[in-house]
């Protein structure tokens, strides 16, 4: 939930010379705060929580060059977050990205293709959601302008836990556009479509029983008597942020991050309200390379 800065649109860094393996070239922390409108991806108004939370991510990674057009490139990953009001929403997660890359030349306009697999493994104090989840895609981003940059992935994504509400499968396909402001930063819009499962909290009503395939009593939201429901969905997310420098190695990222979720199932009676969920989150986030 802690939103990274824009996407980077170059090979980025190299090995060093006269060395094909570089085991880590590059260390990143993020510490951010979020505001999150709607924890529990609820429809209606007493269905829906607010709460904030603090997000911490550290990143280490290591370049294996291949040739001068080719190399592939490990990450570890390590986050947590800490929620306020409801704390079996907090988590630690790890995990292990790698992703082979593919540039032509070293041309301005030149564009980096890339194929990547992810991995993680979550831990939440809400033990249903223990688990993990996988993501295999490919990429493509490179530089319009001196100023613009433009990246796009399609991504199949699949989770495992210890409640099937959140074994959720979906396919993604996500355009992100960074505008340079030069030494004033850098602005970027992040739109992005999934179609697959999603999981939305709520009461024990017909509706949700209805658009449900699974549900089970959520144990993050104790006194609210709220019951998770997984359902096929098609989800919209966008993302408005800014990013400024702080120096060489640092910056802070502002995010405004929207989601809106309608299931793809038909009910055959009428109902009155609307069946898609919103959301909203609001980040401030400070990141550091080390």
């Amino acid at each position: 939930m802690v939103v990274p800065g824009p996407e980077r649109t170059g090979m980025g860094p190299a090995a060093r010379a006269g060395s094909r393996w570089s085991i880590v070239d590059r260390v990143q922390a993020d510490l951010g705060y979020t505001y999150d409108d709607n924890v529990t991806r609820g429809r209606s108004g007493d269905e829906i929580l607010a709460d904030q939370l603090l997000g911490l991510n550290v990143s280490a990674g290591g370049t294996l060059r291949i040739n001068d057009n080719t190399r592939v490139v490990v990450t570890g990953l390590l986050s947590g977050e800490k929620f306020s009001s409801y704390n079996g929403l907090s988590n630690l997660s790890g995990g292990l990205e790698a992703e082979l890359q593919y540039r032509q030349s070293g041309a301005f306009d030149a564009i980096t293709f890339a194929a990547f697999a992810r991995g993680w493994v979550d831990n939440y104090a809400s033990h249903l959601r223990d688990g993990s989840h996988f993501s295999v895609g490919v990429s493509a981003r490179g530089a319009l302008t001196d100023r613009i940059g433009l990246s796009g992935e399609l991504v199949r994504n699949e989770r495992h836990a210890q409640s099937e509400v959140w074994d959720l499968v979906d396919y993604s396909a996500r355009l992100n556009l960074d505008y340079s402001l030069g030494r004033s930063g850098t602005v970027y819009l992040t739109g992005e479509y999934r179609r697959g499962d999603t999981v939305s909290d709520g009461h024990a009503t017909l509706v949700n029983v209805s658009l449900a395939k699974v549900f089970v009593l959520d144990d993050a939201f104790p006194d609210k008597q709220l019951f998770a429901y997984r359902s096929g969905a098609r989800t919209w997310l966008s993302i408005v942020g800014y990013n400024l420098p702080l120096g060489q190695r640092a910056s802070i990222d502002i995010s405004w991050r929207r989601v809106q979720s309608r299931p793809t199932a038909h009910l055959d009676f009428d109902v009155q309200g609307s069946l898609r969920y919103v959301d909203n989150q609001y980040s401030v986030v400070l990141l550091k390379l080390f």
